[in-house]
C-alpha cells in the first residue's frame, strides 16, 4: 500500500510538470522534448551498458537534440525540410568515431547508438510534430492540446491497468515477459481509455470523436506492446527498472515506453487521414 501512495504522489507531480511544460508555450514544449530525449537516452544507455556495450552516448544525445531543434525550426519558421539532411553528419560520425575508440564490440556499440535514435528520438520528434496542425491556407498552428489528449489517454490506460490489475488481476497477459501484467488489468485500462476517448472531443474539439476513438484504440494496442517490448529488453539483461528517478515508477523510460511506441502509429493515422480523407 505504501508503494501505491508513493506511485500515486509521484505520478501526480510528474503529470502536472509534463502538462505544464506542454501547455505553457512552444518554447517550454521544446524544452520538454529536449529534456525527455536526454533523460531517456541516458537510461537507455544504462540498460545497454549491462549488455557489455559502450554506445556513443554523447554523439547520440547530440544528434537527437539536433533533430528536435531542426524540427522546431521547420514547424515554426517555415524552413525547408531539406534541413534534415544535415543529420547525416552526426549520424555518420557515430560510425567514424568508433574507428578511433579501440574498444570491444564495435558493431554492437554502433547498433545501440543508432537504435537510441530510432527508439527514442524519432518518436519524440513525431510527438513534437503532432503538437502542430495545418489549418486554413496551409498555415501551421500550434495546438499542444492534441498532444495533451494523447498523453492523458496513455496515462489513463496505464494507470487504470495498474489499478485494475491490483484489484482483479488473476490471468497473466504475457507471463514470460512481464509476470505482473494481467488480462483483467488490461481490460480495465481499455474500458477507461475507450470511455475517455469517446468523450475527449468535448474537451479537445480540434479533433473529432472518431479521431479520439481511433487514437484511444492505438494507445491501447501499441501501449501494451510498447510496455512489453521494454520489459523484454530489460529482462534480457536481468534489469527490473530502467532507472530510479521516479519513486514508485522506476525510471522515465518505464513511464514513456508505451508512449514512444504508440506515437509513430498515431502519426501514421494522421498521415493516412490527410492523404485519403
Amino acid at each position: 500500500m505504501k508503494n501505491f501512495y508513493t506511485r500515486t504522489l509521484t505520478g501526480l507531480v510528474f503529470v502536472s510538470v509534463c502538462l505544464s511544460m506542454i501547455l505553457i508555450g512552444k518554447w517550454t514544449l521544446l524544452a520538454f522534448f529536449i529534456i525527455a530525449d536526454v533523460w531517456l537516452k541516458f537510461e537507455f544507455f544504462r540498460i545497454v551498458k549491462s549488455d557489455n556495450a559502450k554506445a556513443l552516448s554523447f554523439t547520440s544525445v547530440f544528434t537527437g537534440v539536433l533533430f528536435i531543434l531542426m524540427n522546431f525550426v521547420v514547424l515554426n519558421y517555415n524552413v525547408n525540410t531539406k534541413i534534415f539532411a544535415l543529420l547525416l553528419i552526426p549520424v555518420s560520425l557515430i560510425f567514424v568515431e568508433e574507428l578511433f575508440r579501440n574498444i570491444e564490440n564495435p558493431l554492437r556499440n554502433v547498433a545501440y547508438s543508432i537504435l537510441s535514435l530510432i527508439y527514442i528520438s524519432l518518436p519524440l520528434v513525431l510527438a513534437q510534430s503532432l503538437s502542430y496542425r495545418v489549418v486554413g491556407n496551409n498555415q501551421i498552428q500550434f495546438l499542444p492540446q492534441i498532444l495533451v489528449g494523447i498523453f492523458v489517454l496513455n496515462w489513463t490506460f496505464d494507470s487504470m491497468s495498474y489499478v485494475s490489475g491490483i484489484l482483479f488481476g488473476k490471468h497473466k497477459l504475457f507471463e514470460r515477459i512481464s509476470p505482473k501484467k494481467t488480462w483483467e488489468g488490461s481490460i480495465g485500462g481499455t474500458i477507461f481509455a475507450v470511455l475517455l476517448g469517446y468523450f475527449m472531443s468535448y474537451f479537445i474539439p480540434e479533433l473529432s470523436r472518431l479521431d479520439w476513438v481511433v487514437i484511444s484504440a492505438l494507445v491501447i494496442v501499441f501501449g501494451i506492446l510498447g510496455d512489453l517490448i521494454e520489459s523484454l529488453l530489460k529482462r534480457s539483461i536481468s534489469l527490473k527498472d530502467s532507472g530510479h528517478s521516479l519513486p514508485g515508477h522506476g525510471g522515465l523510460l518505464d513511464r514513456f515506453d508505451s508512449f514512444i511506441f504508440t506515437i509513430p502509429w498515431v502519426f501514421v493515422y494522421f498521415v493516412i487521414k490527410d492523404l485519403f480523407f
